[in-house]
């Protein structure tokens, strides 16, 4: 999946992408960072009318605790509409849902329908029809409903395949939709088909296409054999074709869901010890009066006993005991970064050679403190420096790979490295000049073919040492650390001075391997420095997601 902006550019003034969580037809969704740290979800609005702009504005003030906060509507420099939003850390319900195939627990699914039915009710009480209402749209945070995108969905075209583009999954679509007909009845029509989902796992009316569904929604009666009894007449009146027909606002539909849910069974109270009383008993309550009683006060009391009676004072009454509904909370769980499998060979390929292109500019603006500090006019040295920093800085990218920054250590990837640092090893040989005809620099030598250890290279035997020294030095040091952590995708921070200071830590151990007639050990070193700066400055990064909230424990004293 590939996104307009990538981690660290800053589209919108003020804040900064992190990375991008979602697209669809309404355009594009990033998780980013404001200037003052706060996190948000930045939604790219594309092709989006002045008439749904205005429906936008008039949400901005919305504020309840089952819907996603609107912080603000903001315009780039390109006229690109963005939408600021409070980012919910957390799963869909849709994806819960995906892992209860038959359904949720009735408590459960009555718990989040009463949530999403308050968030709904308060959108109609302010004039705004959500009008795609879906478990995709729906959020779980700490175990906190929240309901999002309100306001945001396009208007219908005329035609059926046009709508259902424009406003994604038919499932949920009243029939009234296809006529263009948008009020609060679409809204109880599609929390009636979630409700049915929650209960059952299953929507009202599948097909094969489209069309089919559509066609089911308009015509077809709604299967609720698998409903449980209580809640078949209520989702049976939510999904009424004639809107007049439904639920009148979604406070009555929540009210009948509420007496649907089953009660649960009370336990019998404790036999309390038997003894003699008197036979007048108290005229019974009306049931009205009994049904407002408490279970407590219920309890059956004996009545007055003759004091030349002598009895044991009687058992104090126990209450009933009455079993808590107890509601699984759904576990927050974290957005992982799009795996290297899911990534096709192309987006890879892309990423990979937009950070290679990048890396020269970073080794150049590594190589200027270097000169001011230095004070090194000689441009033949600073090029060879420069050549030498980016050369490794591209070996450090294509040895890495899709490694990520737990992956476990292999003397291939190791192997790999060494051989990537070796070549750098023959260009820096390269570059210091010692390939090439030289027989004026040896007299006494015969210029020929056997004058030379590899004839066909243009080799002298006393550069042998050079170009033995250069190729050990960088293919140990680049085969001795795990370069590939640095450079990793999911690594714990975008640039960390760590991976510098462990090759400057390896490049003076193997000191001993430098070919010290060719130069200072600096040439060596400070290249490997710039080139781990270049490499994790290019690479993209996705932030490791916050730490879960801890869990509270009751403690019983």
């Amino acid at each position: 999946m590939r996104f307009t902006y990538r981690s660290g550019e800053r589209p919108l003034a003020g804040y900064t992408v992190k990375r991008g969580v979602g697209k669809g037809g309404f355009g594009e969704v990033y998780f980013a960072v404001s200037d003052s740290g706060k996190e948000v979800a930045l939604k790219l609005l594309r092709g989006s009318s002045d008439i749904e702009l205005r429906g936008v504005a008039n949400c901005l003030n919305l504020k309840h605790p089952n819907l996603v906060h609107i912080y603000d509507l903001k315009e780039d420099n390109h006229g690109d509409k963005w939408l600021v939003m409070e980012y919910v850390l957390g799963e869909s319900m849709a994806q819960v849902l995906d892992r209860h195939p038959n359904g949720l627990p009735v408590n459960l699914a009555v718990e989040w329908f009463q949530n999403l039915a308050r968030a709904v009710a308060y959108l109609h009480d302010h004039g705004v029809v959500h009008r795609d209402l879906k478990p995709a749209n729906i959020f779980l945070e700490h175990g906190s409903l929240k309901v999002g995108d309100y306001g945001l969905s396009k208007a219908m075209s005329q035609t059926n395949k046009q709508q259902t583009r424009t406003v994604g999954t038919v499932h949920f679509m009243a029939p009234e939709i296809s006529s263009g007909n948008y009020t609060k009845s679409i809204d109880i029509y599609a929390c009636g088909v979630m409700l049915q989902e929650m209960l059952t796992g299953k929507v009202p009316f599948d097909g094969e296409s489209d069309g089919e569904i559509l066609m089911k929604h308009l015509t077809a009666s709604p299967d609720l054999s698998a409903v449980p009894e209580p809640f078949r007449p209520v989702i049976a009146k939510a999904l009424d074709k004639n809107p007049l027909k439904r639920f009148a606002t979604m406070t009555e539909m929540a009210k009948a869901v509420d007496l649907a849910y089953p009660s649960e069974p009370v336990a019998p109270a404790p036999p309390v010890a038997r003894m003699h009383v008197a036979t007048e008993v108290p005229p019974p309550l009306p049931a009205s009066a009994s049904a407002t009683i408490p279970a407590a006060a219920a309890i059956p009391v004996a009545a007055e006993v003759p004091k030349a009676m002598p009895i044991a004072p009687p058992a104090s009454p126990v209450p009933p005991v009455v079993p808590l509904k107890t509601i699984p909370v759904a576990k927050p769980v974290a957005v992982d970064p799009p795996s290297a499998a899911s990534e096709s060979f192309r987006d890879r390929l892309v990423e990979r050679l937009g950070g290679m292109l990048q890396a020269p500019i970073v080794v150049a603006c590594g190589i200027l403190p270097w000169m001011a500090v230095t004070r090194t006019g000689d441009w033949a040295t600073i090029g060879k420096m420069s050549l030498v920093s980016l050369a490794l800085a591209w070996a450090v990218l294509l040895g890495a790979g899709r490694a990520k920054f737990k992956t476990s250590d292999s003397w291939g990837r190791r192997l790999r490295f060494a051989g990537l640092g070796a070549l750098v090893g023959l260009l820096a040989f390269w570059l210091e000049g010692w390939i090439g005809p030289t027989f004026d620099e040896f007299p006494e030598e015969n210029p020929n073919a056997n004058a030379y250890l590899f004839g066909w290279m243009n080799i002298p035997p006393k550069s042998v040492p050079v170009l033995s020294g250069y190729t050990l030095y960088f293919a140990c040091v680049l085969g001795a650390a795990r370069w590939w952590r640095a450079v990793a995708k999911d690594r714990k921070e975008r640039f960390s001075l760590f991976p510098p200071f462990v090759a400057a830590f390896w490049g003076g151990v193997l000191s001993f391997l430098w070919p010290w007639q060719a130069g200072n050990l600096e040439y060596g070193i400070i290249p490997l420095v710039l080139a781990t700066v270049a490499a994790q400055w290019v690479s993209p990064w996705v932030p490791p997601p916050p730490p879960p909230a801890k869990k509270l424990r009751w403690r019983s004293r």
